[in-house]
């Protein structure tokens, strides 16, 4: 009866242990890996990428906005490990984009790469640019939309989130 006791004990922890699994507070986290994202409503969920603020490189949610109807945006916050060096930007860092799915339907996050300070804010948008040479008419924006991982050039990186 007690080795019984000890297995089912056991097991319950085990359950236990793999309910905890995911991100800050049990939110589900997506890298740069993966831009198609699906969640139920009221599920939070984080984008979480690669960065070290140390050395210029940053993240920002840039404009438009996700739509939010779908998703609220709860905040960015970061982390950085330590390299084993008293070199400043020796560790590697990620930040977190944390977002609620509110209700059903599909949105668009948009983040903004920025190594090496390359530029400046959230702010910088895909959208044409009035051009200053030619009043009236518009050039493209600066970043390209990145289609692999992260280098060293700014880029958007567009995810698509679906709520169920």
């Amino acid at each position: 009866m007690r080795t019984v006791l000890t297995s089912l004990a056991a097991a319950a922890a085990g359950a236990l242990v793999l309910t905890g699994c995911g991100g800050a507070g049990g939110a589900d986290e997506y890298g740069t890996e993966k831009r198609a994202v699906t969640v139920d409503s009221g599920d939070e969920f984080t984008l979480k990428v690669p960065a070290n603020p140390a050395l210029g490189q940053n993240w920002y949610l840039a404009e438009p906005r996700p739509d939010a109807n779908i998703l609220k945006y709860r905040g960015k916050r970061e982390e950085e490990e330590g390299g084993g060096s008293d070199f400043i930007g020796s560790g590697d860092g990620t930040q977190y984009f944390d977002f609620t799915a509110l209700k059903s339907g599909k949105a668009t996050v948009k983040l903004l790469h920025c190594p090496m300070a390359s530029c400046h804010s959230g702010t910088e948008s895909a959208a044409p640019f009035p051009n200053a040479t030619a009043p009236g008419t518009t050039t493209m924006s600066p970043f390209p939309t990145a289609t692999g991982t992260p280098d060293d050039l700014p880029a958007f990186f567009v995810y698509t989130i679906t709520v169920r």
